[in-house]
């Protein structure tokens, strides 16, 4: 993928008071990192060292950050191509609205006069913005944006935003590029990424509070009222503006405004780590932002147990960080939907039966997950509901030909990249005191060799018309096992396939142990762990019973699914040789699973016929899953690959 420019928007600051605060910091909190995190997401607090997105775009992605004095000064002084495509630039929209810049307000000679003014700036200072206008934020973000082009030869930029800043992107993109003979957003925006955002704008659970917010906006609060937001999101409206008559949905972005694959929303869950107003806004948010209003409609988006901002917040976490990088900098995007279940008649035939999903997405090599939606976060996978929606055609249509989405996101070809300096998480609290000890080395290593991508592998193999694609992995001796199970019939194939496995590792692992140190052969998981990217997709399935209204417990079995399963996925450069990728499920692996190299089952990747950069593959889930009504005996999963590289 290109590595463009990132242009950074920072969130609301506050009253004055805050906004001087915040204009103290020269990267606007981009630089903020974390010493903080949740055991299993959820649980105690453990101590993981997180150096911010600043700093490991610089460390990982060679970034630069050119300031001397002034960011504004040094574009405008720049030749023109003159400065690094690799950069970061910072929108100080705040700037101007800040009292630390300006000369001090003249006092009265009088006490008392003196007094009564100290205590109307006290008061101003704390509950107004004064100087600060998101129109004319978003103008300069417009302009920021031309000189960052220009200064850089960058054909567009990327924009990644936390919070109030996603709206000024989205007024710049949806209002000022579509004024004034201005260029289009699709023209300037290659990428547009956002942390906790208020698309659909910040509602609290009592209706006094919005009315305040909306009547009054404290603070400059008003702009982020919903029916307010229709003045600096829509062309030729101004601030104050409703939508009085049509229908407006503040998280849509005019498909011809800008191509919705290019936004992506990275939407917190964590709404206990935040300040006071979660008491205002609830459970289902991030602790100021809900989750349903925390995306726009048809983008991209995952789902991270972070808060707003503050030590446990969204842009300062490794998961924050993770989605980033892959969406801007990602080899192949990925949906994962579910297909062939049962038409929504038969769902809806069952009021009382909600059918709920938990999932979450792993990536060998990391230490966060890259998505999670779990009931105990108030934000499962509502099965019902997306049947219901996905429906085609008229009410009642008694069919669902579309497939269910059910994960999307972005992955480098390599999972962890090779490139890539390593991520370490020290146990326990506090650094390691041990200082590590670099091994010795006979001789310097010799420089590693460029790979091909196993996207370009794989196509050219397939396009030269090379049936090895399709033929057998090499047959392992076979190895008795007593674990059949007569709702999986081919458990016992993939069973003796992951013992030989093991038995192969085990044993090349004793004739490392009997061979001279330095000349150690290394294992088939060793071996197979540098070419095959691994993937583990956790589903768990449940359902929730009411009568009249009112839950039913009768036959409960509390946090026990009706389903439960991990999919892992192994995709690159087999033991063989061939390029694919290939599954198992985890209640099919005996053992470890790091202790088999490769999924036993391969995965069927087909070209699409119209875009050769696009892959299509389907995966039957299990027989017990597909025991259940809700996913039907014909229940797929359905995978599209898109080489991003194209």
């Amino acid at each position: 993928m290109q590595e463009l420019p990132i242009v950074y928007c920072r969130g609301y600051a506050g009253p004055t008071s805050q906004i001087d605060s915040t204009v103290n910091d020269p990267f606007y909190g981009f630089n903020e990192g974390a010493t903080h995190t949740r055991v299993n997401g959820d649980g105690d607090p453990m101590f993981y060292q997180f150096e911010g997105p600043l700093l490991r775009l610089l460390g990982e992605r060679a970034y630069q950050v050119l300031v001397r004095g002034s960011q504004k000064e040094l574009l405008a002084t720049a030749a023109h191509g003159s400065l690094p495509q690799k950069s970061i630039w910072i929108h100080r929209f705040y700037d101007e609205a800040a009292t630390t810049y300006a000369a001090p307000t003249p006092r009265s000679g009088n006490l008392f006069d003196r007094a009564i003014t100290w205590t109307e700036d006290l008061v101003r200072e704390h509950t107004s913005a004064q100087g600060f206008d998101i129109e004319q934020a978003a103008r300069e973000l417009y302009d920021l944006v031309l000189q960052v082009r220009e200064k850089t030869g960058a054909p567009k930029v990327f924009l990644v935003a936390h919070s109030m800043g996603g709206l000024v992107a989205r007024c710049m993109m949806q209002k000022v590029c579509e004024e004034d003979g201005r260029i289009p957003a699709k023209e300037l925006v290659a990428k547009f990424c956002t942390y906790a955002t208020p698309h659909g704008g910040i509602v609290f659970t009592g209706g006094l509070l919005n009315w305040l917010m909306e009547t009054f906006g404290p603070a400059g609060s008003d702009i982020f009222s919903p029916p307010k937001m229709y003045g600096y999101l829509t062309p030729g409206k101004k601030f104050g503006d409703k939508p009085i008559g049509e229908a407006w949905d503040p998280r849509i972005i005019p498909p011809d405004v800008f191509d919705l694959d290019d936004v992506f929303c990275i939407i917190g869950t964590d709404q206990n780590d935040y300040n006071l107003a979660k008491l205002g806004v609830g459970p289902r948010s991030d602790g100021l932002v809900l989750i349903e209003n925390a995306y726009v409609k048809g983008a991209h988006r995952a789902f991270v147990y972070k808060s707003h901002s503050g030590p446990y917040g969204e842009v300062n976490s490794e998961e924050g960080y993770q989605n980033l990088s892959r969406f801007l900098f990602g080899h192949w995007s990925v949906q994962v939907e579910l297909s062939k279940l049962p038409p929504a008649s038969a769902i809806a035939a069952h009021p009382d039966v909600a059918w709920q999903a938990d999932l979450q997405l792993a990536i060998r090599g990391l230490s966060v997950l890259i998505t999670e939606q779990k009931a105990v976060h108030y934000n499962p996978v509502q099965l019902n509901a997306e049947i219901a929606q996905h429906a085609p055609g008229a009410v009642g249509d008694d069919s669902v030909d579309a497939p269910i989405p059910l994960v999307g996101t972005f992955l480098f070809s390599k999972e962890p990249p090779t490139d890539l300096p390593p991520t370490h998480v020290t146990p326990g609290v506090g650094d390691d005191p041990t200082p590590a000890v670099a091994p010795a080395q006979s001789a310097p290593p010799a420089p590693a060799q460029p790979r091909q991508g196993w996207w370009h592998r794989f196509a050219e193999s397939f396009a030269a018309g090379e049936e090895e694609q399709e033929r057998e992995a090499p047959s392992l001796e076979p190895v008795n096992v007593a674990l059949d199970n007569p709702l999986d019939p081919t458990l016992p194939a993939v069973a003796a396939a992951a013992v030989a496995s093991v038995s192969h590792d085990l044993a090349a692992d004793a004739a490392a142990a009997a061979t001279p140190a330095g000349a150690q052969p290394a294992s088939d998981y060793a071996r197979l762990s540098e070419d095959l990217s691994r993937y583990a997709l956790t589903l768990r399935v449940y359902q929730v019973i009411t009568r009249n209204g009112v839950f039913d417990f009768s036959s409960n079995l509390e946090q026990v699914g009706d389903w439960q399963d991990v999919l892992i996925v192994d995709i690159g450069r087999a033991a063989d040789g061939r390029f694919g990728a290939w599954t198992g499920w985890n209640s099919a692996v005996p053992g470890a699973i790091n202790q088999l190299g490769q999924m036993a089952d391969e995965l069927v990747l087909t070209p699409d016929p119209q875009d050769r950069n696009v892959i299509h593959a389907v995966l039957d889930l299990p027989p017990a899953a597909r025991a259940l009504p809700v996913f039907g005996p014909a229940a797929q999963l359905a995978f599209t690959i898109v080489n991003r590289d194209a």
